[in-house]
């Protein structure tokens, strides 16, 4: 008998659970992310186990609208392009697009998009004309299918542009843009990032934001300092900016998609919210500075001629009880102290980022104070 037998045995049972734990684990990553669904009383259900009655009612619908239907590689093709979602990633055969009562589900065993009405009296909430002219505009960009969508669902088809991002048709997205409330920075953030990426971070959709410069504000500005154009497309911006700033972990590419909001706001003259958010965090131009800013012109402008579009508003006097307050080298109160600046003197904030100011005195010394030490004047 082999006297290694027992350790061959148990080399063997290892390695099988380690290969199970793998494939337990591939298997896992390779599940469709929005199948499985909260159902508000404390049950869940999983679009895994949706009623064939029910892909088959959707498909004999399409079919006698004599509906072409696509092979699996257009059908594939599509559905990246429009919900950016590659449902050949995914073992499941049934695809729900998102975390919805009623999502969009792409059905790759019959290659159509099932879309449900829940306010529908229909069988199984399908209105068969909604689900081919859908179909129709998805997988071949039928115009007049389009056309019929906007007026007989215009909440389901504006979703491809406010929910999906999906801008390849222009005519939908102004048609997503009108009597949309880009003063809502909930919405508004969800509108020019989506959901969060694999990484659990949200990616700016670029083209969505150049699509409010051209479709909102009619293109950018001739200059810098040309007058404003009239538009509402940037108003929750400043509030962007700062959400950004503050949870930097959260967004990919986190500098450079606020140096590219910065830059479209700049292109339609609205410098208020950048100018509110470069003065509070000074800091950041030094980071701009290195990266080039990024390849975007106008904030480059901006950021190296701060002090004229600040004006005077960085002069600020000295207020502190003591009748003085010390210029300290670094930002703390162990520092070595430079120089004694008295109450009632006048300094320059360089930087005002954090509790500690870098400031230029009268005498062109540079160092930091505590902001409570600092008033405007």
């Amino acid at each position: 008998m082999n006297k290694n037998l027992p350790q061959i045995v148990l080399l063997i049972f290892t390695l099988s659970c380690g290969q199970n734990k793998t494939n337990k684990q591939m298997n896992s990553q390779n599940k469709a992310p929005y199948n499985l669904i909260e159902e508000g009383d404390n049950t869940k259900f999983n679009y895994d186990n949706l009623s064939p009655d029910i892909i088959n009612y959707g498909a004999k619908s399409l079919e006698n609208f004599n509906y072409k239907f696509p092979d699996s590689e257009l059908f594939s093709k599509r559905i990246s392009e429009v919900y950016g979602v590659n449902i050949d990633e995914y073992t499941n055969r049934i695809v729900s697009l998102r975390i919805s009562d009623f999502p969009e589900v792409a059905i790759k065993s019959k290659a159509y998009i099932l879309v449900q009405d829940s306010d529908s009296d229909a069988k199984y909430s399908i209105t068969p004309d909604i689900l081919y002219q859908y179909n129709k505009f998805i997988i071949y960009k039928d115009k007049t299918a389009l056309k019929i969508l906007k007026m007989r669902d215009p909440y389901l088809t504006k979703d491809l542009v406010l929910y999906y991002g999906y801008n390849e048709d222009k005519d939908l997205v102004s048609f997503a843009f009108k009597d949309f409330d880009f003063s809502n920075t909930t919405s508004f953030h969800e509108l020019i990032f989506g959901r969060k990426n694999k990484n659990q971070q949200f990616v700016l959709r670029s083209g969505i934001v150049n699509d409010i410069e051209q479709i909102v504000y009619k293109g950018k500005t001739k200059e810098i300092l040309s007058e404003a154009k009239e538009g509402n497309g940037y108003d929750s911006l400043g509030e962007i900016l700062n959400m950004m700033y503050k949870n930097q972990l959260d967004y990919a590419e986190c500098d450079k998609s606020i140096a590219f909001l910065c830059e479209k706001s700049l292109n339609v003259g609205d410098i208020g919210d950048v100018q509110s958010f470069i003065n509070k965090n000074k800091g950041f131009i030094k980071k701009l500075e290195h990266n080039s800013y990024y390849g975007n012109e106008r904030l480059k402008v901006f950021c190296e001629n701060l002090e004229i579009f600040n004006g005077p508003d960085d002069n600020k006097i000295i207020n502190d009880p003591d009748g003085y307050t010390n210029l300290r080298k670094d930002k703390n109160t162990t520092s070595e102290v430079l120089q004694k600046i008295k109450s009632g003197e006048q300094v320059k904030v360089l930087d005002d980022s954090g509790d500690w100011w870098l400031v230029e005195t009268k005498d062109g010394k540079k160092g930091y104070i505590h902001k409570s030490r600092i008033k405007n004047e």
